[in-house]
């Protein structure tokens, strides 16, 4: 059993709890931020925890920690529970807090949540996977809030159809990012991913600041429309657990041969020497 942090305390899993009166729980309001660690050290940690920042200040809730306080509890996390895996997945909640009116934020907790890192199958990256697009878009985007409520009764009915991840769309057909995760195509022989109305992701980071330039792939920042699906001759998702996964079908819309494609192998390729070297 892994330990966690909840507001100063290390407890176990049935001992994290907070109040019903949260609105958290009354309301869905909240954020949260997630990262996973390479031999057990948090990548981009940093990028992670001003995210969480940012996403605090839009919704007007206080993180009860700094930065610095924040680092050194995940790394005694990592250290009290590396007994117990390899690898971890981290997620980082600061709760919308107890307040009178059960509408007004209160004073929040700070939770970080400690679990197993588990790769996605080889498969996934070797082959690619199906994705399936909902017409939705994201309530304050550049904040990760906690509330996946519209997604997550979506994706269940996407993945009776074998889609591992939704793509939000709006009235128009463009297409904005996944649920968890930032969506690129590739649209003759550009990058083309949205730059506007979305969460931007630290792998997203990574791809744009550091992969492209290196090598030397040409980018185009707007919206790749479902009506471009046939122009795509490669796509993929982004995510801290995804990593650079191909994708192989939009709904029912094979992109290009239904193959991975060569910018999406070679970004596999350099961000898995960034991330395992």
């Amino acid at each position: 059993m892994l330990i966690h942090y909840l507001d100063g305390k290390w407890l176990e899993d049935d001992q994290l709890k907070i109040s019903a009166f949260d609105i958290t729980v009354l309301r869905g309001f909240g954020v949260f931020d997630f990262l996973r660690t390479y031999k057990q050290k948090p990548f981009r940690l940093e990028d992670h925890l001003n995210r969480l920042n940012n996403s605090a200040n839009e919704l007007l809730i206080s993180v009860p920690a700094s930065n610095s306080e924040l680092t050194d509890i995940i790394h005694e996390g990592i250290k009290l529970n590396t007994k117990e895996t390899a690898e971890f997945n981290i997620r980082i909640v600061v709760t919308g807090g107890v307040s009178e009116d059960s509408i007004s934020v209160g004073k929040g907790s700070l939770i970080v949540i400690f679990a197993p890192g588990h790769d996605y199958p080889e498969e996934h990256y070797s082959k690619g996977v199906k994705v399936a697009t909902f017409p939705v878009s994201r309530h304050i985007p550049q904040a990760k809030s906690i509330n996946y409520m519209a997604g997550v009764k979506a994706l269940a009915k996407a993945r009776k159809q074998s889609a591992i991840e939704l793509i939000h769309i709006d009235n128009s057909g463009n297409m904005y990012e996944g649920m968890t995760s930032n969506f690129f195509a590739v649209i003759n022989g550009k990058l083309t991913t949205a730059r506007e109305g979305i969460l931007e992701g630290i792998t997203k980071k990574v791809i744009l600041d550091e992969l492209v330039p290196k090598l030397g792939i040409e980018i185009n920042e707007r919206f790749p429309t479902l009506s471009e699906i046939p122009s795509f001759s490669e796509a993929f998702v982004t995510a801290s657990n995804k990593e650079v996964m191909p994708i192989h079908h939009i709904d029912d819309h094979q992109v290009g041969n239904g193959l991975v494609g060569p910018i999406t192998t070679k970004l596999i390729t350099e961000f898995r020497k960034i991330t395992r070297s």
